[in-house]
């Protein structure tokens, strides 16, 4: 075979010995194969790490593949640079999408039944279920947040790292135990190589082989191939009882942090690689002769269209925050604006043509001082609730109401609602489907008034669903019942103020 076919094969497609020989079309490859190995050789990287069975792991970097890597690099980098350019806002609708596909992959590596709308809720800030079951992706979500808050404070990749993602992801404040005690303790035959494999490390080599990984993981001039070496290596040797997908994935993010990305790093959509078919396969090439380098290509060629995807929902935003931001009039224009609507116009005068009339004397008459009509204010009547309303869990003053407000530009009883209208609907519809006890109006009305910081009263609802005042008054009891609001009195009425997550029964 020729120089020409051998780098085709290596540097243009990388491909393994069954594809070599169906794009050759023949089943004679055992020479050409010969042939790519050598040149293959010429630019191994060892790495310092190794699979279960002792199988040292490598790289192949020629240098048209290393210029791949560092091209992918690059294209990592600048959208993660076009994310940290956003501001909060335009930051939480981007993870609000991207996240959603995360989740999604989440529940299957943990084996959760969440539907879609229970998923799309959780990222909205409107699921109220008590499904234990959800736990592992509610408390991934969690842990997502806490490591792209601005605040946070990056680890280096280690077991500090993995103990403190650990602890978010089971949500407890300290670990009781760490790395797994349990294991197989013999080989078993498997259908992943030729030959037999553990399914995962014994128990007595993980702290070794975890070791092995770190000191690795210390240098940053392979950043690339570092994280997803991460990525495979603590998914393939299954170091803890459970949870070692998720675990796996925010370690290869918090890798990459290490570089020019910092905590924008744990963006990278990284979630779906492991469900990937392409890569399952190249991690079962990985395993035949420890040639890391059909993983690490494999992960890129997937990513290279989740990035894409990124990018997108990144301009989108960007896109929508300057609309926003362009249609948005300031207090000033605002009251200039209405000062022009409401002005009257100066009527136009007509020229009039002078013509000489005659002087006559007018007696102007005493105009008569009328008196000023006596208005009665009409006593306020109280509407009292009957006895078995739901009482108010406390008490809360004007002043209160303003402090605890989250709301900026609060006003009493004006509704805002950061949900969209597609969100709108889709929190409608999981409200239907979640609590059966609610009907559409009252769905349709919590979905319309949620925000965390407001307050809002009976009337607001009669004036929404178009009904009578006992009829909102007693579904906006029902709504605190079930734990949607919080009622509160303030001074002789009561306000509705909107649960926050937790604080459902």
């Amino acid at each position: 075979m020729s120089s020409k076919y051998t780098s085709l094969y290596t540097d243009e497609k990388y491909l393994n010995r069954r594809e070599l020989s169906r794009a050759l079309n023949t089943t004679f490859v055992d020479s050409f194969w010969k042939e790519q190995e050598e040149y293959r050789k010429q630019y191994r990287y060892q790495l310092p790490i190794y699979l279960i069975n002792r199988t040292p792991l490598y790289v192949t970097l020629t240098p048209v593949i290393s210029d791949k890597i560092a091209m992918f690099e690059n294209k990592i980098d600048n959208t993660l640079r076009l994310y940290r350019g956003l501001d909060e806002n335009a930051k939480y609708e981007v993870r609000k999408n991207a996240f959603f596909p995360w989740l999604r992959a989440i529940s299957v590596y943990e084996g959760v039944e969440i539907s879609d709308i229970s998923t799309r809720a959780l990222l909205n800030g409107t699921y109220r279920e008590d499904v234990p079951t959800h736990t592992p992706v509610i408390h991934y979500l969690h842990t997502l947040d806490h490591y792209l808050a601005e605040d946070q404070r990056l680890l280096p990749p280690d077991d500090n790292f993995l103990a403190d993602a650990f602890t978010y992801l089971l949500g407890v404040p300290e670990l009781t135990k760490f790395y797994r005690e349990e294991g197989p303790s013999s080989y078993r035959p498997t259908s992943i190589i030729n030959g037999y494999d553990y399914d995962k490390a014994p128990a007595r080599d993980i702290e070794v082989m975890m070791e092995r990984l770190f000191e690795m993981l210390k240098g940053t001039d392979k950043l690339l191939i570092n994280t997803l070496t991460a990525l495979f290596y603590v998914a393939y040797i299954q170091p803890f009882d459970d949870l070692n997908y998720p675990l796996s994935i925010l370690l290869a993010k918090d890798v990459y942090a290490g570089g020019s990305s910092g905590i924008s790093a744990f963006m990278l959509p990284l979630e779906g690689l492991l469900s990937d078919h392409a890569i399952m396969e190249s991690i079962k090439e990985c395993k035949k002769d420890g040639d890391l380098t059909y993983f690490i290509l494999g992960c890129m060629n997937s990513l290279n269209r989740l990035l894409d995807v990124l990018k997108d929902q990144i301009q989108q935003a960007r896109v929508s925050h300057y609309r926003e931001e362009y249609d948005t009039l300031s207090p000033e224009e605002e009251k200039r604006a209405e000062e022009i609507v409401t002005k009257p116009s100066a009527p136009v005068e007509e020229p009039q043509i002078e013509e000489p009339v005659e002087e006559v004397a007018v007696e102007e008459p005493t105009p008569a001082v009328e008196e000023a009509p006596i208005v009665e204010e009409e006593p306020v009547i109280e509407k009292k609730e009957p006895k078995n309303a739901l009482k108010p869990s406390g008490y809360i003053t004007p002043e209160e109401m303003m402090e605890t407000s989250s709301v900026p530009g609060y006003r009493f009883g004006v509704p805002a609602n950061t949900l969209s209208d597609k969100e709108v609907k889709e929190y409608v519809r999981y409200l239907l489907e979640t609590n059966p006890s609610l009907n559409r109006k009252q769905s349709t009305f919590l979905a319309n008034h949620c925000t965390p910081g407001r307050y809002y009263t009976i009337q607001q609802y009669k004036s929404f669903c178009r009904c009578a005042y006992e009829t909102a008054r007693t579904s906006m009891d029902h709504l605190a019942s079930e734990g949607y609001y919080e009622k509160l009195q303030v001074k002789n009425k009561f306000v509705y103020r909107p649960a926050t997550k937790g604080e459902k029964k």
